[in-house]
C-alpha cells in the first residue's frame, strides 16, 4: 500500500505520511522538493507541478475514487474527500445525525457542503476565504491597508483601528454564514480546512454546536490508498 498522500490545496500543500506507526499529516506551503522520487498518491485543486504528471508512481486520486453519493462530475474534489470523511466519522457516533451533514471547509474559499440524512451530496455554498477577503479590500481600495494578517483575533465586536475592523468583519460574515447554513439546514455541523479552529472558537462563542478536524481530506485520503497499486518505482 502506499505510504504518502498529498492534497495540492490553491494556497497549500497537504500531507499525509505514515511514520512505521501511525499517519502523520502536516500542511505546507509549495514544496517540490519535498516531492522528491518516493511514489505517492495525489489529487489536487490548485496548480499541478510538473512531476506529478504523466508518473505512474505517482497515480492521482479524483472525483470518482470517492465514495460519496450523488456528486455531480464538477464537484472539486476536495469538498467530496472532507464531506465523505465527515459523513463516516459521523456514522461512528454514539448518536449520529439523522438530518444530514454540513461540512464548512474554511481555506482560500470557504465551502459549505450540505448532505442529507443517508450522506446523500445535496449542494452548497462557496465564498471568499478570511485572507481572501482581506486581499481584495485592499486591494479594491484607495485607503484600506493591503497587507492585513489574521494573527490577532479582535476581541471588541465594533474595533476603532481600521485593520482590526477589517479582521473582525471578514470573521463576522464568514462565521454569520456558516451559523446562517447550519441552522437552515438542521444538519450536524462539521468544520475543516486552515481557519477551521479560529471558526470553531467562534461559534462555539455563540452557542453553535460543532466539531472540527483540520485534516478530514487527508484521512479520507488514507482510507481509499487500497484502490490503487504501487507504480514501477515504488
Amino acid at each position: 500500500m502506499f505510504q504518502r498522500a498529498l492534497l495540492i490545496g490553491n494556497s497549500r500543500w497537504h500531507w499525509a505520511e505514515w511514520n512505521q506507526a501511525q499517519w502523520r499529516f502536516d500542511h505546507t506551503e509549495p514544496d517540490h522538493q519535498r516531492l522528491g522520487s518516493q511514489s505517492l498518491v495525489w489529487s489536487a485543486v490548485g496548480a499541478i507541478p510538473s512531476q506529478l504528471i504523466d508518473a505512474p508512481s505517482r497515480p492521482r486520486l479524483q472525483l470518482q475514487h470517492v465514495p460519496l453519493t450523488g456528486c455531480p462530475p464538477w464537484l472539486g474534489v476536495d469538498r467530496a474527500l472532507g464531506a465523505w470523511e465527515a459523513w463516516r466519522r459521523e456514522q461512528q457516533l454514539p448518536e449520529p445525525s439523522s438530518s444530514g451533514l454540513l461540512l464548512a471547509d474554511a481555506g482560500t474559499v470557504v465551502s459549505l457542503t450540505l448532505l442529507d440524512g443517508h450522506g446523500h451530496f445535496q449542494g452548497g455554498q462557496l465564498m471568499p476565504g478570511l485572507r481572501l477577503q482581506l486581499r481584495s479590500m485592499g486591494q479594491g481600495t484607495t485607503l484600506l491597508p493591503g497587507e492585513v494578517r489574521l494573527d490577532q483575533v479582535p476581541k471588541d465586536l465594533f474595533p476603532a483601528a481600521t485593520d482590526e475592523a477589517m479582521r473582525r468583519g471578514v470573521i463576522q460574515s464568514i462565521v454569520a454564514a456558516v451559523q446562517d447554513a447550519q441552522r437552515c439546514s438542521g444538519a450536524s455541523l462539521w468544520l475543516c480546512g486552515g481557519d477551521a479552529c479560529l471558526l470553531e472558537t467562534e461559534l462555539r462563542h455563540r452557542g453553535v454546536i460543532c466539531r472540527s478536524d483540520s485534516s478530514l481530506q487527508l484521512q479520507a485520503m488514507v482510507q481509499l490508498l487500497d484502490q490503487f497499486s504501487p507504480g514501477p518505482d515504488h
